[in-house]
């Protein structure tokens, strides 16, 4: 059954995969992808690749997005059986508390913290899970030490915004899974990579761009959207089409292929926006892919997001929908830069 960008969302952002423990995510995405490609496979990292061969003459080209989510891993235990854990990936105390977060057993807990008169005082070392347990030993009945729970939640439309946990970046994964399906003939070699661990630091986008060995690669994640109150400084709005990253703390954008990116989306009239991330912070794949081998020409896509890290992180379906023609109609071009 073919299902819809919209319905993939939904079904990816509901699998429970933090960091380092992206498997059942790998496994839906191999169902949904396997008849539009010639190859799945999993690397030694446990990345999930999926090639579609081109016709001839073409290019061997990457597209990423991390199948990963933020979460928390389980430290220790009171003997009131409340659990302490330590942040996986950008998880802040200050988005946890009061939300509800799944454990990997299926258990359900909910985030709470201590007393705090200042929000300085709010720390994740103050911040406990509570499953209902009533004694440590109950508690370790449930939850290992070591074990990881995400924030969960049902992903909601609220008009053409898309609302809910892991969307960063279960929505580059689903655009990825509309261009397998719709790509059609193409000359090139299209080589669909969906990561592990891209939200502790890029890690498996570069052992991935190392065994692909591409020509060049688009990596598609979310960007934070500089349209609300005190939001950051950056450029970039919720519904106003894909954002071409030009530079983050990490990364530096290819003059050649953002060019052509752009000249591309012109020719489509695909509104694209441009973002330009000014603070030394923060990371994306594309830092490791891009030196990958002996480099690969790298362009970042994302898509704008509302509050990322949170259990409420919202994506607008005709920004999803136009990163995947853009995506598209690059791959039917020459990738000439």
């Amino acid at each position: 059954m073919t299902l819809s960008l919209v319905e993939r969302l939904h079904r990816l952002a509901a699998i429970w995969g933090p960091s380092g423990r992206e498997h059942k995510v790998a496994e839906v995405i191999r169902e949904m992808i396997t008849p539009y490609v010639d190859e799945v496979s999993t690397d030694k990292f446990g990345n999930l690749i999926a090639t579609k061969r081109g016709t001839a003459g073409g290019k061997r080209v990457m597209l990423a997005a991390h199948m990963d989510t933020i979460g928390a891993v389980a430290l220790n235990v009171s003997d009131k059986g409340l659990i302490y854990m330590a942040p996986v990936g950008g998880f802040k105390a200050h988005h946890a508390i009061g939300q509800r977060v799944v454990w990997g057993s299926g258990v359900v807990g909910v985030l709470q913290h201590e007393p705090a008169d200042d929000a300085k005082d709010v720390d994740f070392r103050k911040l406990w899970c509570d499953i209902g347990a009533t004694s440590k030993e109950e508690a370790l009945e449930n939850i290992r030490l070591g074990d990881m729970c995400v924030m969960t939640g049902e992903l909601q439309q609220m008009g053409d915004a898309m609302v809910g946990p892991a969307l960063d970046d279960r929505a580059g994964c689903a655009v990825l899974l509309e261009v397998a399906e719709h790509l059609g003939a193409c000359a090139h070699d299209v080589v669909f990579a969906f990561t592990c661990q891209g939200e502790i630091g890029p890690r498996g986008a570069g052992a991935a761009a190392w065994s692909i060995d591409p020509a060049l690669a688009f990596v598609i994640d979310v960007a934070s959207a500089g349209d609300v109150p005190k939001g950051p400084r950056v450029d970039v709005k919720l519904g106003g089409g894909p954002a071409l990253k030009l530079k983050d703390g990490s990364y530096m954008a290819h003059q050649g292929l953002t060019d052509m990116v752009r000249q591309v989306a012109m020719d489509g009239v695909i509104p694209v926006q441009t973002e330009i991330v000014a603070s030394p912070g923060g990371h994306n794949d594309a830092q490791v892919v891009a030196v990958a081998g002996q480099g690969v020409a790298t362009a970042v896509i994302d898509i704008p997001a509302r509050y990322r890290g949170t259990a409420a992180e919202m994506v607008h379906v005709r920004d999803l929908h136009a990163t995947a023609d853009l995506l598209m109609r690059l791959l039917g071009s020459p990738l000439e830069y």
